[in-house]
């Protein structure tokens, strides 16, 4: 019997954690205007995605979600708070010299953050004095 309530409570536990954490996770629509890459390895095509924010101790990260709700990838991600909201939703780009964008950078419209991106390994200049 007393393994039976350890058990109820823990499963209720567990419920509460759960329902917490996903109570903390962030979602914003966006339109992302070029293919691009995101962190070092996700390819995106044009289109509007839904982004969640996992903001999870170790390694934050953003999941990107299609029209239909499907997964299609994970960046990780910096979260850079801010003093005020932004107005609106940004996404900065670069160009590498391959002519291919990356996004540096999302700003989405009434939060006070801000999400960084790593950019790929072959867009990091290099110099050989």
């Amino acid at each position: 019997m007393r393994n039976r309530i350890h058990t109820v409570a823990l499963s209720v536990l567990s419920v509460i954690l759960l329902l917490t954490g996903m109570a903390f996770a962030r979602t914003k629509n966006i339109n992302v205007l070029y293919p691009a890459t995101v962190g070092k390895t996700l390819k995106l095509k044009p289109g509007n995605y839904k982004i969640e924010v996992v903001n999870s101790p170790k390694v934050p990260a953003v999941q990107f979600y299609n029209h239909e709700g499907k997964l299609v990838g994970e960046a990780p991600v910096k979260l850079v708070n801010k003093s005020q909201k932004n107005d609106q939703t940004l996404i900065d780009y670069s160009t590498l010299a391959s002519n291919n964008h990356v996004i540096t950078e999302i700003s989405p419209g009434g939060w006070k953050e801000d999400l960084l991106f790593s950019r790929p390994a072959s867009s990091r200049m290099s110099s050989k004095d």
